[in-house]
């Protein structure tokens, strides 16, 4: 039974990655290296990368080769305005702090 699970498990998962890389879905947590040489998790929604994130502030990375209107999901009530990101550019947004960190970066 084990041997059969070792096996069909990981057949599985790349049967479900596979569909989903045909249908053009892009996850919504990627991993992504960072500068130590460890990988960690970035949230994106299409071209907008969450660069950093704090209460309050945070920083959109424009991963693609065309400008952009970005903004963060604060509150499944409320996200700040969108604001217009360059090529390859960072750019931070601000909220009230009391309102928590943002979850994900996403295009307008």
């Amino acid at each position: 039974m084990s041997r059969t699970r070792k096996f069909v498990m990981p057949l599985g998962v790349a049967i479900a990655a596979g569909t989903l890389a045909a249908g053009g879905v892009t996850p919504a947590v990627a991993a992504a290296p960072s500068v130590t040489g460890t990988t960690q998790a970035t949230s994106f929604v299409g071209c907008a990368s969450l660069y950093s994130n704090k209460p309050g502030r945070a920083q959109i990375k424009n991963i693609c080769s065309k400008a952009i209107d970005a903004t963060v999901s604060v509150d499944w009530s409320w996200d700040p305005s969108c604001i217009r990101i360059n090529p390859g550019r960072i750019l931070s947004i601000t909220w009230n702090s009391t309102a928590g960190k943002a979850e994900y970066a996403y295009e307008c």
